[in-house]
């Protein structure tokens, strides 16, 4: 518009925000995105004429602290986690702006009446699980003392009382006891009972938070009727619910040792622990008297930083990056019910995106994404299920009717009456029928031009072949003894 010979100009919609997580240090809780449970970027716009292309729509940011592992709800499977501060994740991909009119042109259409809808950004519920990054994890049943450590090894503050699961959730605490063992961080989680792989007790919710610690710090009751029977039950349940975690190296600590009882069986406590253990870093502490705590951190700092870097097993993963164009074209699923016959669904990432990006309204544009039903083969695996003109078909929300070699849907319907004189013959195959010219000198019915149409054409001249192999045009006084052909006077023309 406004420019001589201008043609189309319709311009491309904007790509849609996506959505992005960040990894922020300064936050320790998943609390904030609780509340915030549905996230959208932002919606682009559209196209407008002269080749404007819409604006982009701006990303939306949800920010999340370190140690979260994102998962997909649906499949389970994990699509990245974010430990340093900074990291990013594509959570959602926005779709790509539509095409307009002018993106169609070509010197075969040079005023396309089509374009195309923008591309649907990605929908998914995702489920954020936060594993606590910690060098040292606390173990133990409940009461043993590990929050009265925690307290008593760093400026944390977790709720003690003299009854059992008095911790209801991690905790979280940096040892800076002296130059021995600053910067240790440690974490503290609820207490394991017997049956806690199966999900008795509560800590088994919780144990997650300490599969990314170098070192597990197994804390023992000393006043328990069978401290050596609770330490192998704990290791039990761990092998039970991760053996990637049960592998991990411990330290025990026996504690409590400020009750006169268990000061006096302490060695000989020591000692079984080691048998059982299979190693010699068992250590007698007070938590309530911080007697031998600093020793302890001191030792526990060493040997974390002598721990190599040692990662989760990989677990299945899935890309969010991709969107339904990028997956495989061929990749797609056609389903038949018995008991509906003639009704078929096709479904696959890439054909189900593109029946959502045609302007149904459009026949041109219906008629392009039936050009595209045959060129990825889907037309022809239904004709070779059964399929037959006239079945109800049916992509994502989008149903239509099956149309074999049919390119444009909207042929007026007395053409399909005259088409539908040709029929298949004995052998399954399309053939044209040759019909006789009606007697009595009615109109010869119509047959398409590829299939001889162009034969009635002056069918009183048009004679075809005669004897000899030469063509039957005219009568034979139009030339004369010579071969020449004769003029009438009213046939001469001459040049003025």
């Amino acid at each position: 518009k406004g420019e001589p010979m201008g043609g189309p100009s319709g311009g491309r919609g904007g790509r849609g925000g996506s959505v992005y997580l960040i990894c922020d240090e300064t936050m320790n809780t998943l609390a904030p995105v609780r509340n915030r449970v549905h996230v959208r970027g932002q919606t682009a716009r559209n196209g407008i004429g002269k080749n404007k292309n819409g604006p982009a729509g701006k990303d939306a940011v949800v920010y999340v602290p370190p140690g979260t592992v994102v998962r997909d709800l649906k499949t389970q499977k994990i699509a990245g986690e974010l430990r340093e501060h900074g990291e990013t994740l594509l959570a959602a991909r926005g779709g790509r702006g539509g095409r307009g009119n002018a993106a169609f042109k070509n010197p075969k259409y040079t005023a396309p009446r089509i374009a195309e809808r923008g591309e649907p950004g990605a929908k998914r519920w995702l489920a954020l699980e936060l594993r606590l990054v910690a060098d040292v994890g606390f173990l133990g049943m409940p009461n043993a003392g590990k929050s009265t450590l925690l307290s008593a090894a760093s400026a944390a503050r977790p709720k003690i009382a003299d009854y059992p699961f008095t911790t209801i959730v991690p905790n979280l605490g940096v040892c800076d006891i002296g130059d021995e063992g600053a910067g240790l961080v440690l974490c503290d989680i609820p207490g394991l009972i017997e049956g806690a792989a199966g999900g008795a007790g509560m800590g088994p919710a919780f144990l997650r938070h300490v599969q990314r610690c170098k070192v597990l710090l197994h804390v023992v009751d000393g006043t328990s009727e069978d401290p050596v029977g609770d330490f192998n039950t704990i290791n039990k349940e761990l092998a039970e619910y991760d053996e990637f975690l049960a592998k991990k190296p411990q330290v025990v600590v026996l504690n409590k040792i400020d009750v006169p009882e268990v000061k006096e069986k302490s060695e000989q406590l020591i000692q079984q622990l080691k048998d059982a253990a299979g190693h010699s870093r068992v250590l007698s502490i007070s938590a309530a008297t911080t007697e031998r705590v600093k020793e302890l951190m001191g030792r526990l700092k060493k040997f974390a930083e002598a721990q190599p870097d040692e990662d989760l097993p990989a677990l299945p993963e899935i890309d969010f990056s991709n969107s339904g164009l990028d997956f495989d074209s061929d990749d797609y699923e056609i389903i038949s019910d018995p008991a509906y016959p003639g009704q078929w669904r096709v479904s696959g990432s890439y054909i189900e995106q593109v029946a959502k990006m045609t302007h149904w309204e459009y026949p041109e544009a219906v008629e392009r994404f039936g050009r595209q039903l045959e060129a990825l083969g889907i037309a022809a695996e239904l004709e070779r299920r059964g399929a037959v003109d006239g079945d109800l078909v049916m992509v994502d929300e989008y149903d239509f009717d099956f149309a074999p070699g049919q390119t444009n849907p909207y042929i007026p319907p007395e053409l399909l009456e005259e088409d539908a004189l040709y029929e298949e013959d004995k052998n399954g195959q399309r053939r044209a029928i040759l019909v006789d010219e009606p007697e009595g000198g009615g109109d010869r019915p119509w047959r398409p031009f590829s299939k001889g149409g162009y034969m009635d054409v002056d069918t009183d001249e048009l004679m075809g072949f005669d004897e000899d192999g030469e063509w039957d045009l005219l009568d034979d006084d139009t030339f004369d003894d010579e071969g020449n052909f004769e003029y009438d006077d009213d046939e001469i023309w001459t040049a003025t």
